[in-house]
């Protein structure tokens, strides 16, 4: 007979942790757009998804947020220092999608944020 819990196990063996601290929460959601950013870099995406896939890490960052009882104000220092990046993300997705600037800025945005946090992963 084969148990449920093992089996979950093997499964999941595999799989990231789910993110379980806010500042957690706010690096899955910077590497999210990390981990898009190369090849948008390189050309391999337009900025429209470039843009999309920030707004969304961002977005998604705040319903787990939510969803853990916060209110995405940082609470340690960790967060705080993250907090920077993750406003950043929104503004300059969102800025993006709006029509307030040009996937120049994105590629201007989205090296800086990779030179900043891709040393971290």
């Amino acid at each position: 007979m084969v148990d449920p819990v093992v089996l979950q196990k093997q499964k999941t063996a595999g799989a990231s942790p789910t993110p379980t601290t806010q500042a957690e929460r706010m690096r899955a959601a910077v590497e999210q757009a990390v981990a898009v950013a190369p090849g948008f870099l390189r050309g391999d995406a337009d900025a429209d998804h470039m843009a999309n896939t920030m707004v969304h890490a961002v977005r998604s960052y705040l319903e787990q947020e939510r969803a853990a009882g916060g209110d995405g104000a940082p609470q340690n220092a960790e967060a705080k220092a993250l907090q920077g990046t993750i406003d950043e993300l929104m503004a300059c997705g969102s800025g993006y999608l709006a029509g307030r600037c040009d996937g120049a800025c994105v590629a201007r945005t989205m090296t800086e944020i990779v030179h900043e946090h891709a040393t971290h992963r």
